[in-house]
């Protein structure tokens, strides 16, 4: 202002003139005058305080917390007794908001891919109607698009439309920049994401990793917006009809022909000749075989080292009770993981109600020992155990393992060579059990030579009773 002033002056214009112009007022115009005639700079300019002054650093942290003009004005109000209007208060927040200068986010080719949802609105699919969105897919660097119709925003369409994009591009971007979707990001955080198991497990398939915007930077992800603001006002604005199978078919034509063939409103190029020319033999190389996608759910263990799924439970390590667990199931196998770590697979029963335990996962002392392991044990023994073994399988099919299991038990309390003679004691007397080769062992009955008792084939029932006194 001083030197619109000097300038206006040294043109011979009069002060009324000069405070009309500019609109400000003659004293200080006259004020301006004296600074220059006596070679000093121009005045400073009077401040006045505003009401609100007072409270300044109260409302930057109100502004900085996230808080609307309407809380600030609700705060002032009620907590501090400011009587203070809405809209001076709109105007002072305002004020101390400082506007953000935005850089130009430049991509190399085939460094970046950004995604995002839009939705369309309803149109008839088999006689109701549905909500229909459009997933976007647009190559940064070249602004090359794909487009395609959905109906839902779950994780398994959002890969699969990934899938489909990187197919027609015929190659994977180093990085897909994701919106905080709940099908990408669990955790809306741009510094520490945490981003949901499947789709980082399915990008890192590809070759690729994910980027999230920003919360509120929409100039983070611009440029699939702006694609998506040219489906619904380019694209949508020429269907005249509500036909969803058919919306499928234009959207797909549109494209090819419209949308990848037009000259970009910000490159001033053909983004289908920039991603001929440029783009696609930057892209990554698709993998050999397709991603297969896993119904996944976050399940917790539960006290029998379990995890429940579809009315099913499956076992998982034992140490891992109480944890929180992730399931994947492709339809034939149920694969669990903690974090990106597998620990347990087993096969989908289709039934219901039904524990799948993998010995492996019981704890140590509850796990089910192979015959060799047993049989190992027995022969370290002697041969007559080995033979008492052999003769408990055939008795007791089912449970053999628990009653051979006391006899190697009874180690601890007594030497081999009692426990080989008891149980050659036991065969003799056809008392195929735990218990008797024990009652053998506890009363000696091992050093006395057995009597030659014929063995019938009836579960010892058949022998007179004044035998087992003598046992």
């Amino acid at each position: 202002m001083h030197y619109t002033v000097k300038t206006l002056l040294e043109k011979g214009k009069s002060q009324r003139y000069i405070a009309k112009t500019i609109g400000i007022h003659r004293k200080t115009i006259r004020r301006i005058k004296d600074c220059i005639e006596k070679g000093k700079p121009g005045p400073e300019p009077i401040q006045k305080e505003r009401l609100l002054d007072t409270y300044k650093d109260q409302i930057n942290d109100l502004i900085e917390s996230g808080k609307t003009s309407v809380l600030i004005h609700e705060y002032l109000t009620k907590n501090r007794d400011v009587q203070v209007a809405y809209p001076t208060v709109v105007k002072y927040v305002r004020s101390l908001k400082h506007k953000e200068v935005y850089i130009p986010l430049i991509c190399e080719p085939g460094e970046e891919a950004q995604v995002d949802f839009g939705y369309l609105g309803r149109f008839d699919k088999d006689g109701r109607m549905v909500k229909v969105w459009v997933f976007s897919m647009v190559l940064s660097h070249s602004r090359y698009s794909y487009n395609e119709i959905v109906l839902n925003q779950s994780v398994s369409i959002f890969i699969t439309c990934h899938i489909h994009g990187f197919e027609y591009f015929g190659g994977v971007p180093e990085v897909v920049k994701i919106d905080n979707l709940k099908a990408g990001v669990i955790t809306p955080s741009f510094y520490e994401p945490v981003i949901q198991h499947q789709y980082a497990e399915f990008l890192s398939h590809y070759g690729s990793s994910p980027v999230t915007a920003r919360i509120n930077r929409g100039q983070d992800k611009g440029k699939v917006e702006s694609g998506i603001k040219y489906v619904k006002n380019n694209f949508l604005k020429r269907i005249e009809h509500s036909d969803y199978y058919r919306l499928g078919k234009d959207l797909r034509e549109w494209t090819d022909n419209i949308c990848n063939q037009r000259l970009h409103g910000t490159t001033r190029k053909i983004p289908a000749k920039v991603f001929e020319q440029v783009e696609k033999q930057a892209l990554i190389k698709l993998p050999s075989e397709r991603y297969e996608i896993y119904h996944t759910e976050q399940r917790k263990v539960n006290d029998y080292a379990h995890v429940a799924y579809k009315y099913n439970f499956y076992s998982v390590p034992y140490i891992y009770t109480g944890e929180q667990l992730i399931v994947k199931s492709n339809g034939c196998l149920v694969k669990i993981y903690r974090g990106n770590e597998i620990i347990a697979i087993h096969s989908l029963y289709h039934g219901q109600g039904k524990y799948i335990t993998l010995e492996e996962h019981k704890p140590p002392y509850k796990q089910k020992k192979s015959r060799e392991y047993y049989e190992e044990r027995i022969t370290a023994i002697g041969d007559n155990v080995r033979q008492f073994m052999n003769k408990l399988e055939q008795v007791k099919p089912r449970h053999w393992h628990e009653m051979l299991n006391g006899i190697l038990s009874l180690e601890k309390s007594y030497d081999k060579e009692s426990i080989d003679q008891s149980c050659a004691r036991a065969i003799a007397y056809g008392a195929i059990s735990y218990r008797e080769v024990k009652n053998i062992l506890e009363n000696k009955l091992y050093k006395e030579q057995a009597e030659h008792v014929p063995i019938t084939n009836l579960g010892g029932f058949g022998h007179k009773l004044k035998i087992y006194d003598k046992l």
